[in-house]
């Protein structure tokens, strides 16, 4: 399927995105696609420049028709520099404006990929398309699912996805993969592209780029072990879609008291002693 990229976000099929939400409460799901009084959230920072990044790497040709530079020198907090401004952006045509600073940081970035030798070979001589669309309907719930993998090679093996972050090292990584649910990313995608081509991608790879100097760039393959677990992730965030949808009732977080505590990893190891936690009354 050919859409443009306002076309996918638009189109009201389930993605990995409205699947998080779902599964951080369903009322989260409701207010963000299905409450009627709602408002268009606009892209964050982050967001944006991974946008762009996105089309500096896979889609460099398109570079110049998307995106321009802001002008340094104009001040548009006086008179003279409104008017300049106001001119700049009738002269872009309905490009994207993004300042100098990220304009070069763009570059910079999208040249140490280019620089990256697995990187490279991925996105550069592996043959493949960017922004493939991918619709199916999920066989236990009827639920129309979709996907938009970054990069997907001709010969339908190789997923790669282009990610921006912090920390690029092994260790922080996993923890942006838990954060953010690169996992799930990682089993839907795979899922997707074979529920609507007929084959199985071999492997899901993430490039990974450092948006600070160096901007160190990594390449770590989504191992078995992930795939499966963000498979048991979406398939339960499905089935608690498709059960809010049959019974109309979106609710948020439990509505008892319950006992919290700190994360596993802060706990102190046990010393065979012992404690009894507090328990809670209602009243």
């Amino acid at each position: 399927m050919d859409l443009s990229n306002e076309e996918y976000h638009a189109h009201p099929a389930t993605s990995k995105s409205s699947l998080d939400l779902i599964s951080r409460s369903p009322l989260h799901y409701w207010s963000r696609y299905l409450d009627p009084k709602r408002i268009a959230s606009e892209p964050t920072a982050a967001m944006l420049l991974g946008t762009a990044v996105h089309t500096h790497v896979l889609e460099l040709d398109a570079w110049d028709s998307r995106y321009v530079a802001a002008p340094a020198a104009i001040d548009r907090r006086t008179k003279a520099g409104k008017e300049q401004w106001e001119t700049f952006r009738k002269e872009a045509g309905g490009r994207d404006i993004i300042s100098r600073d990220d304009h070069e940081l763009v570059h910079a970035m999208g040249l140490a990929v280019s620089k990256h030798r697995a990187a490279a070979w991925l996105l550069h001589g592996l043959p493949g398309k960017p922004e493939t669309t991918h619709m199916w309907f999920d066989k236990e719930t009827g639920i129309q699912c979709k996907c938009r993998p970054d990069w997907l090679s001709d010969d339908g093996k190789t997923i790669v996805d282009l990610k921006t972050t912090e920390d690029a090292s092994p260790k922080e990584f996993q923890r942006s993969i838990a954060k953010w649910g690169y996992h799930r990313q990682a089993s839907w995608y795979l899922d997707g592209v074979e529920q609507s081509t007929g084959t199985r991608p071999e492997q899901f790879i993430f490039v990974c780029v450092e948006k600070k100097a160096p901007y160190a760039v990594a390449v770590y393959v989504a191992d078995p072990l992930m795939i499966e677990a963000g498979a048991k992730e979406t398939g339960a965030a499905l089935r608690k879609l498709a059960e809010c949808k049959a019974s109309d009732k979106w609710p948020s977080y439990s509505d008892e008291v319950e006992l919290i505590s700190l994360p596993p990893w802060m706990l102190p190891k046990a010393d065979g002693d012992g404690c009894a936690l507090p328990s809670i009354e209602m009243y």
